[in-house]
């Protein structure tokens, strides 16, 4: 008869668990079904210790995005990519978690039920970067929006001068303004510095960019592996997989305090050098040993 006692007693302690009584819901919307946003979903997989159900943003667009979602009955809500992020804005009293979006916005930070990691890395640690790998930069070039990243520009111009780098800093307000104004900096900038600015980054302004870089052997430094892949010397990128699993940990974080209107802004905790070897012999650049020992190398 004890023994008979102690299995619904061991059964109700298992069933209680962490795993099957706390385990919260995530509804998971993705901007888009790319590698990246596969590996933030994986990231926070992993770490959230919740039930997810992901919807794809195309899939569910062209009905009430916001009643689909909330059907699920979400403890908290996961964006990937900044369009799916414009979707879930309109939801007010669930927790929402955003990720793979250049900044942190102001009118974002406004909100707040909103929380997220952003793929922000400090202006002043992208320019010991380029130090580093380009050791002999005295001018580094960039084109920008102002409505965009000029408050990046401005910390960007701070920190420049603080390394007695001079930035030669060009405001556009339209992309078709790229390809002339890039053409300007010949001969007047060492390295061209490449920001997660819409206006200045889409498939045309991009082929002028990398063309100019090749012309004048003058190295481009990006934001992402996608442009060093496509002719970029360098970039300091972010791991979407590490990026998932910090929202995993601000979503249990929200989960167990109970607060709907929680506000936690994080920036990515790793940060990735991408150096492409083939791009730099080609503008005949020579990139130290221990900078390609850290890196990851594409050929």
């Amino acid at each position: 008869m004890r023994f008979l006692f102690i299995i619904p007693s061991l059964l109700l302690l298992f069933l209680s668990s962490p795993s099957f009584s706390d385990a919260f819901e995530a509804a998971v919307l993705k901007s888009a079904d790319i590698k990246p946003y596969d590996d933030v979903l994986k990231g926070f997989k992993r770490s959230c210790d919740c039930n997810e159900s992901v919807f794809l943003l195309s899939d569910i667009k062209n009905r009430d995005t916001q009643d689909t979602i909330l059907k699920k009955k979400p403890d908290v809500i996961l964006t990937i990519g900044i369009e799916a992020l414009k979707y879930a804005q309109k939801i007010k009293d669930i927790p929402v978690i955003y990720t793979m979006i250049p900044f942190h916005h102001s009118h974002i930070a406004r909100q707040k039920n909103i929380s997220g990691v952003c793929m922000f890395i400090q202006p002043e640690r992208q320019i010991d970067t380029i130090l580093e790998v380009f050791p002999d930069t005295k001018r580094i070039g960039l084109i920008y929006d102002p409505g965009n990243t000029g408050e990046f520009v401005h910390d960007a111009m701070d920190a420049a001068k603080s390394k007695k780098i001079e930035l030669v800093a060009i405001k556009i307000f339209k992309a078709k303004e790229v390809p002339s104004i890039i053409e300007s900096m010949k001969n007047k900038i060492d390295v061209f510095w490449m920001l997660p600015d819409t206006t200045i980054v889409n498939s045309e302004t991009i082929e002028a960019i990398l063309l100019f870089s090749f012309r004048n052997k003058t190295p481009v430094f990006a934001f992402s592996k996608k442009y060093v892949e496509m002719g970029a010397t360098a970039a300091l990128g972010i791991d979407p997989y590490d990026m998932g699993i910090q929202a995993g940990e601000i979503a249990k974080k929200l989960f167990t305090e109970g607060n709907a209107r929680g506000h936690i802004l994080s920036h990515p905790g790793k940060r990735v050098l991408i150096i492409n070897r083939k791009i730099a012999n080609k503008l005949r650049l020579k990139i130290q040993e221990e900078i390609l020992r850290k890196a990851d190398v594409y050929e």
